[in-house]
Parts: structure tokens; C-alpha cells; sequence
């Protein structure tokens, strides 16, 4: 049987309730909100920011999901801003170790070391290992009397990418833009020609590129006006409820900088190279994805994630 071709996909009108295929790691239907909410507590310097969201399920249901998955277990709580830049923030990796991170932030290589031994990975896959993160991401798909199915066997620990360049999805209305305060799911661009299968529907199943349909647990904090990770290439799933909070907090970042390192920021972390893995093993992958290296500007005093909590379902 031929696969079925997909020119677009509107997404903008996905229930209330989560139907999902039978695999592991599929819940039961339970009624949910279109606009789940959360908070994060971040903290810098002492003090600490509780900044509200407003997730888009009714858009981008399986990343609202597998954020909220990843949430419950607490996977977010204690983790660093691992790569600073001047207009996004990214996080969700690497846990915090106030001793190991005050004793090694300011030298590069042993900060390479720590963010390897602090790495997140392990207890990434050992959520899903557990079937507590719902597959999205197949790395094949079979047949049952005529009909194309997939297998919790064939499950990737990756979550679809909802955006268009993916498989040409578009947002029937509302579609969030990178703006400033949003959150975006992430990923290392790859090089791999791996072809997987997704479902962005509970009764599709469509062929599409590893490299757009491999995020984990990362997400970027949009922090500037701009971004040239825009919504056409990552998953803008959530907006500020409000901008004071969050003002506030990346105000007095940019002002310690000022304060504590003359307004030149590059003083204010140490840039070191750390390797990143992909959580697979595909055989035709670019071996430039194996193991795959990437420069992370590591603030040499912490910027920490205390915890993500989800206040509305």
C-alpha cells in the first residue's frame, strides 16, 4: 500500500479531549482545557520571579502535552539556563548543583564536565522507558486488516514537530509567533536523511524528517523583541500571562551584567563546547549527528529553573 501524501494539515481544530493511539504512554481520554497553565520560578542572583503562561493545546497538543508530562514528573525543577543569548535563553537539560556550579563556572573545560555530569538524559529516558512521556515520533509503521498502524515497539523518545516546516501544518487561526516571553520547544538542527512516521492526528500517520521531529526536553525562553527561531522551524507553544514578572527578571540579569561586568556580556558566561546526544540509534544517521558537539555560552552565575508547575489542566 502506497503512504498517504500529506500537503497540509489544520490543526486548529483538535478537541478538547486527547485522543491518543494505544501505546505506552497513551493516558485515557480525559476532558482538558484548550489553554492549560503553568508557572515557572525561576531564580537568579537570590531572588526569585513566578511568571505565569498560557499553553496552547488546542494548536500544539502533543508539545503542551509532552511539556506537561515532563512537568508532573518534576524533570524541570533544579535545572540551569544552559546557553545564554542575547535574545533567547535555553533550558530544560542540565540539572543545578550549587557546589559543583559555583566551584567550576568560571573556567570553560570544567564546565564542559559539569554540564556532562549534569546532563539530563538518563532521566529523560527513563521516563519514557516507564511509558510516562505519549510517543508522537515512530520510527516505522505497519499494517492491520488494511490499515496503517503504529507499534509501541517502534516508538522514538522524541516529540513531533508542530510547526510548518515540518509537514506543512498550518494553524487554522491564532497561531502563536516567537515573540517576546514565549516559549519554544527545541532542537539541534541535524543532518540526518532518517525518515520517521508521526501522528499528528489520532487517525493519521504521516512519513516525515527526523531532523524537524527531534526535540526532547529542551525549550527556549524568548527574551528579545526577535528571534531567528522562529515559529516556521520550532514550536512556539506558550505566551506570557503577563510581562511584569518576566520583566523583572530579565531585567535584573541584564542588570547585573552591567553592574558586575561592565555591560559586556560575553563576561558574563563562559562559552564551552559540550556533547550533545540524540537519544537513537538510526543507522543512516549524518555521522555529524553522532555525538554531535555544540557551543554553549554557560552563565558563570546561575540562572536557575526551581520549578514548572502546571496550575490549570
Amino acid at each position: 500500500m502506497k503512504n498517504k501524501k500529506l500537503g497540509k494539515i489544520l490543526i486548529g481544530f483538535i478537541s478538547a479531549c486527547a485522543v491518543t493511539f494505544s501505546v505506552v504512554g497513551a493516558s485515557a481520554c480525559t476532558i482538558e482545557t484548550s489553554h492549560p497553565r503553568a508557572e515557572i520560578t525561576y531564580e537568579f542572583n537570590g531572588q526569585t520571579y513566578e511568571v505565569s503562561y498560557t499553553l496552547y493545546r488546542n494548536m500544539y497538543p502533543h508539545t503542551v502535552r509532552h511539556f506537561i508530562e515532563l512537568a508532573e514528573n518534576n524533570f524541570y525543577d533544579d535545572t540551569v539556563i544552559h546557553n545564554y543569548t542575547s535574545n533567547d535563553w535555553f533550558t530544560g537539560g542540565y540539572g543545578y548543583d550549587e557546589d559543583e556550579y559555583a566551584t567550576l563556572s568560571e573556567n570553560a573545560s570544567q564546565m564542559t564536565e559539569y554540564l556532562e555530569n549534569y546532563s539530563k538524559e538518563d532521566a529523560y529516558m527513563k521516563l519514557f522507558n516507564e511509558g510516562k512521556l505519549t510517543p508522537s515520533v515512530y520510527s516505522n509503521r505497519g499494517y492491520k486488516d488494511d490499515k496503517e498502524i503504529v507499534d509501541a515497539a517502534d516508538a522514538l523518545p522524541t516529540v513531533m514537530g508542530e510547526f510548518y516546516e515540518n509537514i506543512h501544518q498550518e494553524i487554522e487561526k491564532g497561531a502563536l509567533s516567537a515573540e517576546y516571553g514565549s516559549l519554544k520547544m527545541f532542537y539541534y538542527e541535524k543532518k540526518s536523511m532518517q525518515k520517521i512516521y508521526v501522528t499528528p492526528t489520532s487517525d493519521q500517520i504521516i512519513m516525515a524528517d527526523y531532523k524537524t521531529n527531534c526535540a526532547t526536553s529542551l525549550f527556549a525562553l524568548q527574551t528579545g523583541t526577535s528571534s531567528s527561531y522562529n515559529a516556521n522551524n520550532y514550536t512556539v507553544f506558550a505566551r506570557l500571562d503577563s510581562t511584569d514578572e518576566f520583566d523583572d527578571f530579565v531585567d535584573a540579569v541584564r542588570a547585573y551584567i552591567t553592574d558586575n561586568h561592565g555591560g559586556t556580556a560575553s563576561n558574563f558566561y563562559s562559552t564551552t563546547a559540550v556533547r550533545v546526544d540524540n537519544l537513537d540509534d538510526f543507522s543512516n544517521k549524518s555521522e555529524e549527528d553522532k555525538g554531535k558537539s555544540v557551543d554553549f555560552n554557560v552563565p558563570k552565575t546561575p540562572i536557575i529553573i526551581r520549578s514548572v508547575k502546571i496550575t490549570q489542566y
